[in-house]
């Protein structure tokens, strides 16, 4: 990845200069109705999972419109493409062409709950998509922090409606645990910021889980201030001092699904553990983004360069991503990068697999074998005044900038 380096020293260099912050704005807060009309407000929390507006959530979408503006015979052109993958075993797309959001909480409004796994998702900007499923997201767990009412756990089967809000700058009452925070070190590149362990554990309160000499351990992520690779299993410093080697779970193995990092103005870095070294974790300066820290939600606008010319105006990616907040998605090495689209200045493709993203803030990533950086992609709609939009391929795209 080039200039890796240098992502991580203005990222972190941000992080450093971030004033210490008393302030509960960075939890998830909001509304729930149930079926019955019964109403909780508070902290919210998915499961034993995301508790933060800058966590994601995700879900599959239950349709796509952008479908209706291709004409027959370049939708069956792109249909083919997944069919004759799917067919060999290649692909992880259906035919039909359905694909996945991946949205930072932030950005939603509210979610209304259909029914089993069907979903109606709101966002900031009053746009609205029908989900369905894809994720433990939707039919989750929801634990609410209600002032009047206590800490109450309501199963999903039981919700109408989740409406977020703005976070008070202290929540009375608050769920245990403060942000898990620090630096993730991976060769020679280190990722500073929020913390998310195993695509799970996100507060200091949650367990670091393992056997130490045959006796299963539960250690709180506050009492942790070191997790180093190390064999088959991990070690791992206490506050104390004292070091323990730590086996047996996915908390400290192989099976680890990914050390998410938030680091600002690039997204979410989800660094697998073949390129995981170690973390070093301390207090966190914040709480994070609050929910007014994100903003409105605008449409994708700018310039694609082709082989042939170039088109300005509004733009579908992937005939799928068509807003601001939605994300990019690419590996590097085991290196998963989820990167909102407002934080991205250019793309550049480079070939059948690679692509070369510039980011807001200057620096370029080197991303491959995701569905938004190779062959994969299913191509670009450019409103350029016509009355229908123009279809470009991916394999046609020389170049994208983003107003």
């Amino acid at each position: 990845m080039r200039a890796r380096v240098s992502i991580i020293v203005l990222a972190s260099g941000l992080t450093m200069a971030a004033p210490v912050l008393a302030s509960d704005a960075g939890y998830i807060y909001g509304r729930i109705e149930t079926v019955d009309g019964d109403k909780y407000q508070g902290q919210l929390r998915w499961g034993d999972e995301e508790a933060f507006w800058d966590d994601l959530f995700n879900a599959d979408k239950a349709e796509n419109e952008n479908l209706a503006l291709l004409d027959p015979e370049t939708l069956d052109r792109v249909r083919s493409r997944h069919w004759s993958s799917w067919l060999f075993g290649a692909g992880t797309h259906d035919p039909s062409l359905m694909h996945s959001l991946a949205v930072r909480f932030g950005d939603l409004r509210r979610l209304e709950i259909q029914g089993g796994s069907d979903v109606i998702a709101e966002f900031r900007n009053g746009d609205e998509l029908p989900l369905h499923g894809g994720s433990n997201d939707i039919g989750a767990l929801i634990t609410v922090a209600d002032p009047r009412l206590g800490t109450r756990e309501v199963h999903w089967s039981h919700i109408r409606s989740i409406e977020f809000m703005d976070t008070p700058s202290k929540l009375q009452p608050r769920l245990p645990g403060e942000p898990i925070y620090g630096t993730v070190k991976s060769g020679r590149y280190d990722f500073t910021g929020r913390i998310q362990w195993d695509n799970d554990e996100t507060l200091t309160s949650d367990k670091l889980d393992g056997d130490v000499e045959g006796d299963r351990e539960h250690i709180a992520f506050g009492d942790v201030t070191r997790i180093r690779k190390h064999r088959h299993g991990a070690l791992v410093t206490l506050k104390s001092g004292e070091e323990l080697y730590m086996t047996g779970t996915n908390d400290v193995n192989g099976d680890n699904r990914g050390v998410i990092v938030i680091v600002p103005g690039l997204g979410s870095v989800k660094v697998g553990w073949a390129d995981f070294d170690e973390a070093l974790l301390k207090p966190a300066p914040e709480s994070g983004e609050s929910y007014a820290d994100f903003g409105p939600a605008h449409d994708l606008t700018g310039t694609v360069v082709t082989r042939d010319g170039r088109y300005d105006g509004r733009m579908v990616f992937d005939l799928d991503e068509a807003r601001d907040f939605e994300l990019l998605q690419g590996m590097n090495g085991a290196t998963e990068y989820q990167i909102p689209f407002r934080d991205i200045a250019r793309i550049d493709p480079k070939g059948y697999r690679r692509t070369d993203v510039e980011l807001k803030m200057g620096l370029t990533i080197e991303l491959e074998d995701g569905q938004d950086v190779s062959h994969k992609n299913d191509g670009l709609l450019i409103f350029a005044g016509a009355r229908k939009p123009k279809y470009v391929p991916w394999r046609d795209v020389t170049e994208v900038v983003f107003r």
